[in-house]
């Protein structure tokens, strides 16, 4: 048996190739910023050198690998696996990466959705191995979400299926980067909590510290550890609005799915500090005693390696489908 994968996690600001092993064991990543370009066949060109230079560090062979999953934000086509809609890189829409992936290495490749790739490296090689029922909900640049239902992947009829990020929260509330308003992701996002900061500037709100900061470098994770290092008033009030809306999303999700488990992952989870208990009061507000009584609401334990671990997931999940 082939024990080698290549995992593609593509980010709204980077992009992680590793190689690791059907237990889940990472070799060897290398990343690289997305953040310049907005030319997919750019950063295809730097997948493939990647996937190459890794090959050759570790003396292996392409015939060596069992498959290369790619791990993109978006709707995914499940037929056809190429991206269809996605806010945060638009420019990967339609772009053929399955396809050139293997005529380049001649090796199977799955394509899917960043948040499904992440419940599945959950269900692989993380806490969700024994679970049947649970998400995994990342909360990043966007925020999106895998859905496993009695121990298989939900991706819906159109492959669309949990993309919590867009659900409406605020009628004709703020405008979202998928062209809705009042979305989740509007609110509760890495981007979100950066523009709760600019919005409330412009409209003359005061900071000591943000007085001093130019808006265009004004970051989520800025905000956060402003909060976190200076307990600047702002700060903390951008993250517990953030927080409050996430709540609510996911005492809704539990109202509706009851899962077991909610994992939750993304980089403003990194930083929790003035938003773990906003975001729980607003579920034990919002949510149905019974469900989520059941429902055990937790951190990612794979953390920042939950991209490569969810990317090589891809290939496992879609090797047994077809076994």
């Amino acid at each position: 048996m082939k024990p080698w994968i290549i995992g593609v996690d593509i980010g709204g600001t980077k992009v992680a190739v590793s190689l690791g092993t059907q237990r889940g064991k990472i070799l060897g990543k290398m990343v690289f910023s997305s953040g310049k370009t907005k030319k997919a066949k750019v950063l295809l060109r730097q997948i493939e050198s990647s996937i190459s230079e890794l090959l050759k560090k570790h003396h292996l062979s392409e015939r060596q690998l069992l498959g290369i999953g790619v791990a993109v934000p978006g709707a995914i086509d499940p037929r056809r696996e190429v991206v269809l809609k996605s806010p945060n890189s638009r420019y990967w829409e339609h772009f053929p990466v399955k396809t050139i992936l293997v005529r380049r290495f001649h090796v199977p490749t799955f394509i899917e959705n960043d948040a499904n790739a992440a419940a599945l490296g959950e269900q692989y090689f993380g806490a969700g191995r024994n679970l049947s029922d649970f998400l995994y909900i990342t909360v990043s640049t966007g925020i999106g979400s895998g859905i496993v239902a009695n121990g298989t992947l939900i991706r819906g009829t159109k492959g669309t299926a949990g993309e919590i990020g867009h659900m409406t929260l605020v009628p004709n509330g703020l405008l979202c980067g998928c062209g809705k308003r009042g979305c989740l992701e509007a609110y509760s996002s890495g981007t979100a909590i950066a523009d709760y900061v600019k919005r409330e500037l412009k409209n003359g709100a005061r900071s000591r510290f943000f007085k001093k900061v130019k808006l265009s470098e004004i970051t989520g994770q800025l905000v956060s550890e402003t909060a976190r290092n200076i307990h600047d008033p702002l700060a903390i009030q951008a993250k517990h609005q953030a927080a409050d809306f996430l709540g609510m999303g996911l005492a809704n999700v539990i109202n509706l799915l009851n899962p077991e488990r909610i994992f939750l992952g993304g980089g403003v989870m990194e930083h929790i500090d003035h938003f773990w208990s906003p975001m729980m009061e607003a579920v034990k507000r919002e949510a149905w005693p019974m469900a989520l009584k059941a429902c055990k609401i937790v951190r990612s334990k794979l953390g920042g390696r939950i991209g490569d671990f969810g990317a090589m997931a891809v290939v496992l999940e879609h090797r047994q489908q077809n076994n």
